[in-house]
């Protein structure tokens, strides 16, 4: 998962890159790069690390240009190292390019082989350069050729792309990732991964970029191009709704706060039998769900857990032993608050089970009499290949354990996960577009190589 932004014909592109980064660093934390265009010239500056402490007045300063993209990265394909950063920039027979991407393409690994016996040479090691390496090998026009392109790969991918003086952003056909366009002082145009990096900038929301659409903004001017009708059964990424996705951001023309506080209130209609002395967030993702389930089941919304906001999100965390160490760090119980007490816990999601059997062990050693734990989406059985992090089903505690299993993996006295239907109406589904839901039954949108499906 990873988080674009873009602005065009602004004298401050890069700055309020830099601003709109800001508000998508909840999608990656360990690279952040812009990428500006002035006069045939590109200027850059990517690193590892957030944003904040990659970017200081000095470098700003001299990425000069009216047009630039910047990218938020936690590697899904592709190693976590600095040659990884994007954007990317290349020079090809077509001029200067540079490309900022938020997904996974699933054929990447045939495309790549393919393009390696006809004699390419890669820099990166992330799915994203495959992508400039088929532009190049295009005949026509730039655009036309970005248009063959993407018909020959398959999976997600919302993509920014800058060609000369153009800003160009396209989504796929079944929409997996989130692409929003906006617009500043009637002349700048801003496209990102979500509505808050348009408000961050001072812009205004106007509207999501279409599955299968091409925008191409130039000098202040805007056309479209649907290069790909959207699939007939959309497949929007509900996790961006339990998980990714900011609380204030709007998807489907609300906020994403109305529907993880539904998530809530389906699972306090769930758990109408289990008895508790306080409903507690795992903070800051289960926030929203707990009080939407404190509102429909009557039961007191206690915080029983501090987090330490210094520390980044620990399932985004690159490796399992970052993971374990970031969650001692996050969390702390609220003794005087625990002891004692019945506990319904609620978090967003179960992956590997680290962060759940830390917590339930922390605050039954604060005193905590029964901790009940419930999940604001259903058990995660299987790889993502989209564009989150889970590639080996054996990473996945409920790919190999029953519920039953889980709960005494976890040691919490009962477990209750939110059932796909009551997700699926929590995110709002409706009779225009569609979730793609494969984490929790297994069943790919796309085509999957067989090879990876046992991972």
């Amino acid at each position: 998962m990873c988080g674009i932004i873009g602005v065009e014909n602004n004298k401050d592109s890069s700055a309020l890159a830099y601003l709109g980064l800001f508000s998508l660093q909840h999608r990656g934390q360990e690279s952040a790069g812009i990428v500006a265009y002035e006069k045939g010239k590109i200027n850059y500056y990517r690193r590892m690390g957030m944003v904040q402490n990659v970017f200081t007045g000095d470098t700003l300063n001299k990425l000069h240009g009216n047009t630039a993209i910047g990218h938020v990265r936690y590697s899904t394909a592709g190693k976590s190292h600095e040659q990884n950063a994007q954007p990317f920039f290349f020079k090809c027979k077509k001029g200067m390019v540079s490309i900022a991407h938020n997904g996974n393409l699933t054929n990447a690994k045939e495309l790549r082989k393919n393009l390696e016996k006809e004699g390419a040479i890669f820099q990166h090691s992330s799915d994203t350069e495959v992508i400039v390496h088929l532009i190049a090998r295009e005949k026509g026009s730039f655009e036309k050729a970005i248009e063959k392109s993407l018909k020959k790969v398959e999976g997600a991918y919302s993509l920014l792309i800058v060609y000369e003086n153009k800003l160009i952003a396209v989504r796929d056909p079944y929409g997996f990732r989130p692409l929003v366009l906006g617009k500043k002082n009637g002349k700048t145009y801003m496209i990102a991964s979500e509505t808050p990096a348009i408000e961050g900038m001072g812009g205004k929301y106007l509207r999501d970029i279409k599955p299968g659409e091409m925008v191409v903004v130039e000098k202040g001017k805007l056309k479209s191009h649907q290069l790909e009708q959207p699939k007939k059964d959309l497949k929007l990424c509900v996790f961006e709704q339990v998980y990714f996705s900011r609380p204030d951001s709007i998807v489907l023309g609300r906020s994403v706060q109305q529907a993880r506080l539904s998530m809530g209130k389906y699972l306090a209609e769930q758990m109408k039998n289990v008895k508790a002395d306080m409903v507690a967030p795992v903070p800051d993702s289960g926030m929203f769900a707990t009080l939407g389930f404190a509102q429909a089941s009557g039961i007191d919304f206690q915080m029983a857990l501090v987090r330490n906001h210094y520390v980044g999100r620990s399932f985004i965390k690159p490796t399992q032993k970052l993971r374990e160490e970031a969650v001692k760090m996050k969390l702390f119980p609220v003794s005087d608050t625990v002891k004692g007490k019945d506990i319904i816990l609620i978090d967003d999601s179960i992956v590997r089970g680290t962060t759940s059997k830390k917590l339930v062990k922390i605050l039954k050693e604060a005193g905590a009499r029964k901790v009940h734990m419930a999940i604001s989406s259903p058990p995660i059985i299987s790889p993502c290949f989209y564009g989150i992090d889970t590639p080996n089903r054996q990473e996945l505690i409920a790919g190999h354990k029953t519920i039953e299993e889980i709960k005494k993996y976890i040691g919490v006295d009962s477990l209750t996960y939110l059932t796909k239907e009551n997700l699926i109406k929590a995110a709002g589904e409706n009779k225009y577009t569609g979730f793609c839901s494969a984490c929790f039954t297994g069943k790919y949108p796309t085509k999957i190589d067989k090879k990876y499906l046992g991972k």
